[in-house]
């Protein structure tokens, strides 16, 4: 049995470490994936726990993360990590030769329907397919070559003037 390294978290709600007590953790992402169906489960995320952190004690939240949301059919995958330059970036994910002219057409509802995001087609994948991805990302923290980055954009709060003096 290995010492939990990394944090699993379910509809944005409820996290815990990610144990390979029951199966070997890629057969364990295989299968949180597989069981993602868009309604009352829809979302899944994974980050490193911080070193020598007591997952028994709490569960802490990280800057950086990898999520999906949908169904095991068509999941959507975003990471989130902080640059060198200490600048936060979420990158959608997509699959090698995608064509990004255009807007992206592929609507992915999760929540019960509540909430839906747009991606490239590239950009949509199976449990099947996530799993690989995540399961790189459990190892390296990286999101490995083939895979491709598109930059969400979006604007994360800085912090106010005088904030951590």
């Amino acid at each position: 049995m290995n010492q939990p390294t990394h944090i699993r978290q379910v509809n944005g709600t409820t996290r815990g470490a990610l144990v390979d007590y029951v199966r070997p953790y890629p057969e364990q992402i295989r299968f949180s994936l597989g069981q993602l169906n868009g309604s009352s489960f829809w979302a899944w995320s994974l980050w490193r726990a911080p070193e020598g952190a007591d997952l028994l004690d709490s569960i802490p939240f990280s800057e950086e993360y990898m999520q999906c949301a949908g169904t095991a059919e068509a999941l959507a995958v975003e990471v989130r990590r902080v640059e060198a330059d200490g600048t936060p970036h979420q990158y959608a994910i997509g699959k090698p030769g995608g064509d990004r002219t255009g807007e992206p057409t592929e609507v992915i509802h999760y929540d019960d329907g509540r909430h839906s995001t747009t991606i490239y087609p590239h950009e949509v994948f199976t449990a099947d397919e996530a799993a690989v991805v995540f399961y790189t990302y459990f190892l390296t923290n990286e999101v490995s070559h083939p895979y491709e980055l598109r930059d969400l954009h979006l604007n994360w709060p800085k912090p106010e003037s005088g904030e951590g003096d």
